[in-house]
């Protein structure tokens, strides 16, 4: 048993390239709970290796699966490491962290690390990208916001502190670009629907926004001014932000193809779908519905899950 105040928890499905480096890194530092969603590979195999306690459930978004797994998996620390499998938390890291528990007298119920995100051999240090992610929170005192249909958003009560280690993010699957596009086909779909549930005040952020607060609480005041930008044209502008006024062309090749992609091409592809399911001109509950039909599909298609309406086009 090992004797260390905080479980890593990490989210999978189908992560037999990127699960072996994230659990070699934390083996023998700390408890490690999986939480799989049926993976079809070997990712539960992987995870029995290095003597994990697993869980399964049905995956709708991360959001969701966090939640879950706050509720229901068996969690005897008081401390929480919330991890992907495409994350590695480097040797400084752990010993950082481990500097921040032993003076766990501080008032803090969650903390920030450094985050490093790696594509196609590049790192991504610069373009304006999130530079502090929240991965460890108190048991206890924390939940996912539901309503990111994509990306999820830690709400800690209390006070938050930071780490000076760096996280790794790396996922060897991105790496096969038509993977990586069929990824975001699906995410472009879930961004979509979520600004329009967005705009017509259907759902809305959990927690604090503040243009002055933590990285999070910023980042959902973001979220609100780009929905008030004209279609195809913050792309473009998000673009020459991140490429040119925040130096993202120093991050090299993977730094112009990721910058390019994630930046500008998805946000494009964003835009068209909106442009697309306003012009179907769904009601507020049409609208609810597609959001829970498309939670449960893997398509990017909007023309498949309003296949019993006609084209607008």
């Amino acid at each position: 048993m090992i004797d260390k105040n905080i479980t890593a928890i990490v989210l999978t499905y189908n992560e037999e390239k990127n699960l072996p480096r994230c659990l070699r890194a934390i083996h023998h530092w700390c408890p490690i709970i999986v939480v799989d969603s049926f993976s079809t590979d070997r990712t539960k195999e992987i995870a029995s290796q290095f003597g994990t306690l697993f869980y399964e459930n049905k995956y709708l978004n991360h959001s969701y699966q966090w939640n879950w797994t706050f509720s229901h998996a068996e969690i005897k620390t008081d401390w929480i490491l919330a991890l992907d499998a495409d994350y590695v938390v480097t040797d400084d890291l752990k010993k950082k962290i481990d500097l921040f528990l032993a003076g766990d007298h501080l008032p803090f119920n969650g903390f920030y690390v450094h985050h490093r995100y790696k594509f196609w051999g590049s790192y991504i240090n610069y373009g304006g990208i999130k530079k502090k992610w929240l991965i460890g929170i108190r048991n206890g005192h924390g939940t996912s916001d539901e309503s990111g249909l994509v990306d999820h958003r830690f709400n800690v009560t209390g006070k938050i502190g930071n780490i000076d280690g760096v996280l790794i993010s790396d996922n060897e699957t991105d790496n096969d670009l038509s993977y990586w596009m069929r990824k975001q086909d699906l995410y472009s779909l879930r961004l979509a629907v979520e600004e329009e549930l967005r705009r017509k005040n259907l759902i809305g952020w959990s927690g604090r926004k503040s243009i002055l607060g933590n990285t999070d609480e910023k980042f959902k005041v973001y979220r609100d001014t780009w929905m008030k930008f004209p279609l195809f044209i913050r792309p473009i502008l998000y673009f020459i932000y991140r490429y040119f006024l925040t130096l993202g062309f120093l991050d090299g090749l993977g730094g112009f193809l990721y910058h390019f992609q994630q930046g500008l091409w998805l946000r494009m592809v964003v835009d068209m779908k909106i442009y697309e399911l306003r012009k179907y001109k769904l009601t507020n509950d049409e609208l609810i519905s597609l959001s829970k039909r498309m939670l449960q599909t893997k398509t990017g298609s909007l023309r498949e899950l309003l296949a019993d309406k006609p084209s607008p086009f």
